[in-house]
């Protein structure tokens, strides 16, 4: 499931590549990424209950490794557009287990595309961009999910910037922050507090930090 998620996402961001308007063609910018997720979780996604094994887990709010791609072009000097999907793997739980701790992972995919425009000249060699635009947040993992669905709608809020290293290379930083709601299948108990959260849905906003490698067509 999780590979099937992920290579719909990365399909997404290649046709998307290959369709760019072909005048911008020459300013084609490829990105390679790697970071943290800062996984908020204000209620578990996924739970891990196997009683003969006296294992009873729930996801929890944890740094989470994450890795990304992002393809963008411009159509002028100071808009353009990009795409991109990250991969974000969260192994934080709370709970209880017998002798031998099972792997616990929960997985969020973070899939959008941003209209963006540049804050600094085309030709400096620190650049700095805004975007915004919409997202797609796909959920998956360990165990039972328990979310009403694995996909949400929402936007992304970015800011990245960019330091070029070569002719064709750059070392970049991206902070993402991705806005959505997730609907929640039934009430949960707060562990910590002891209170009781509905089911249905709940605003959340979560926030990625990427650094990476870009490719820039001369």
């Amino acid at each position: 499931m999780r590979a099937r998620l992920l290579s719909v996402s990365i399909s997404i961001v290649l046709l998307w590549t290959t369709l760019a308007p072909s005048r911008a063609a020459a300013q084609l910018g490829i990105t390679l990424q790697g970071g943290i997720h800062a996984a908020r979780l204000n209620r578990p996604e996924r739970r891990l209950d196997q009683p003969a094994r006296s294992i009873f887990l729930e996801g929890a709010a944890g740094e989470a490794t994450t890795f990304g791609l992002r393809a963008g072009t411009w159509w002028s000097e100071r808009l353009g557009l990009d795409a991109g999907v990250a991969w974000s793997r969260n192994r934080s739980f709370q709970g209880g287990f017998g002798s031998v701790a099972p792997d616990f992972e929960n997985h969020t995919i973070f899939t959008s595309a941003t209209i963006r425009a540049r804050l600094t000249g085309p030709h400096s060699p620190i650049g700095l961009v805004a975007g915004v635009g919409p997202a797609v947040i796909l959920h998956a993992g360990s165990g039972a999910s328990l979310l009403s669905r694995s996909t949400d709608l929402g936007g992304l809020v970015n800011l990245g910037a960019s330091v070029r290293v070569g002719p064709s290379l750059s070392l970049t930083t991206d902070v993402q922050q991705y806005f959505f709601s997730s609907r929640f299948a039934e009430s949960y108990q707060d562990l910590t507090t002891g209170a009781i959260r509905p089911a249905g849905r709940q605003g959340r906003h979560e926030f990625v930090i990427l650094a990476g490698v870009m490719w820039q067509a001369p």
